[in-house]
């Protein structure tokens, strides 16, 4: 039944594979999908190349070795409307397996530093902090200035489910990019304070829980780094704090 509706929303049987193996062994090197999927050696970056493309799996080097990893399963159904899949069988068919998937990958071990690429992998990173958070905890932001407008336009919507859920975002914002701040400074729970022109930098710092995400905006070459340790969130959250305090409002 997984398999199946995993084909019916366009994964090939050898990405269907990957991604269960994934689900099911946690952070892992190729040596393990290999070991337990029909995908060949030859084949294997490429058919987990595709999974990260399509937000589904990230990839960490430790040490000189790559290792692997599922995202979490809700990721699909964010994935189908990113296709503009919105047909109400095929949403329903994979909530119906969504349970079977997270158990699964409930008790496989899991990697503290995560890698996403591509914009896809932008996206999935910031889907990880609109889910995890809830009504009243905080959002922290820092950094940032000019990025694609398509960018713009996806994290201003995803902006405004995050509002819609309660969840307080505070920006530390370039004085450059006050155009966002103009777009986004109606949304309930948002407050912006400003930088100086001069700390200018293509990347943007997101604070939340025991997660500290890096996002690397580069047009040809975006990623982001997720960095999971209570010791480097409280870090990061304090350097955050003693700059609002300075910042402008």
């Amino acid at each position: 039944m997984i398999e199946n509706a995993l084909r019916e929303i366009g994964l090939t049987e050898g990405e269907i594979q990957a991604y269960m193996v994934l689900l099911e062994t946690g952070s892992t090197t190729t040596g393990k999908i290999i070991k337990h999927s029909k995908i060949s050696g030859s084949k294997v970056y490429e058919v987990l190349d595709r999974l990260i493309g399509k937000g589904l799996a990230s990839s960490v080097t430790k040490n000189g070795v790559k290792y692997f990893e599922a995202t979490g399963p809700e990721r699909i159904l964010d994935y189908l409307d990113e296709r503009n899949d919105r047909l109400d069988d095929k949403r329903t068919m994979i909530k119906n397996i969504l349970p079977q998937l997270i158990l699964r990958q409930e008790h496989a071990p899991k990697s503290n530093v995560k890698v996403f690429t591509g914009f896809e992998g932008l996206k999935t990173a910031n889907e990880d902090i609109i889910n995890t958070l809830q009504k009243g905890e905080s959002w922290l932001s820092m950094g940032l200035t000019k990025q694609p407008e398509s960018w713009e336009i996806y994290f201003t919507k995803r902006q405004k489910v995050r509002a819609g859920k309660g969840i307080i975002h505070k920006h530390l914002l370039n004085e450059k990019y006050k155009s966002l701040y103009e777009k986004r400074k109606k949304l309930p729970h948002t407050e912006f304070r400003f930088l100086p022109k001069e700390i200018e930098m293509p990347t943007s710092i997101e604070i939340y829980k025991e997660k500290v995400l890096i996002l690397i905006l580069l047009q040809d070459d975006p990623m982001a780094i997720m960095i999971e340790s209570k010791p480097v969130s409280d870090s990061f959250r304090n350097y955050f704090n003693v700059l609002w305090k300075t910042a402008k409002k």
